[in-house]
């Protein structure tokens, strides 16, 4: 008798084993199904040129072409309509390429990023005031529309930082 009680329980903990590995796939599966549904849906929607919102294509176009004349010596790692970024070829302490800069056109603004300022801030001595209020933060500037004074001040800005960086061997 105790045997007999013995292989049911075995048998009865076997059912609840399957049923618990079924009920585990189930879920699983439509855990699955779920993040596929939500990846497809997040795939689906269609990137926004960088001609609509407050950072208009002629902004995001005037930024970029000032990265661009410095190409050349650098990588470019993204360049699509909306985003234009640089790094150089020199590894820094986290082996990993230095940023250089980037344009990038958002809903509101355009920003222009140029990390040679955060790093050696002596290279916005003598920046306007001007210029100066279009900075979000230390490496940021932020335009809604292209102002010709103010882009060829950054242009300037952009030459000075990429001729220190090349002759402090970071480029």
């Amino acid at each position: 008798m105790a045997a007999a009680k013995k292989t049911t329980t075995k048998a009865t903990a076997a059912k609840a084993s399957a049923t618990t590995t079924k009920a585990t796939a189930k879920a699983s599966a439509t855990t699955t199904k779920a993040a596929a549904t939500k990846a497809t849906a997040t795939k689906a929607k269609p990137t926004k040129p960088a001609s609509t919102g407050a950072g208009s294509a002629g902004t995001f176009e005037a930024l970029r072409s000032i990265l661009q004349r410095h190409a050349r010596d650098l990588v470019v790692v993204h360049d699509t309509p909306d985003n234009y970024y640089l790094d150089t070829r020199t590894m820094g302490p986290n082996k990993k390429p230095l940023f250089f800069g980037a344009a990038r056109a958002g809903r509101a603004y355009t920003s222009f990023y140029l990390m040679p300022v955060y790093s050696d801030p002596e290279l916005l001595d003598g920046l306007s005031p001007e210029l100066k209020k279009r900075m979000q933060g230390k490496s940021c500037f932020n335009f809604k529309q292209p102002e010709t004074a103010l882009l060829a001040e950054l242009e300037a800005l952009t030459r000075r930082c990429f001729e220190h960086w090349k002759a402090s061997g970071r480029i």
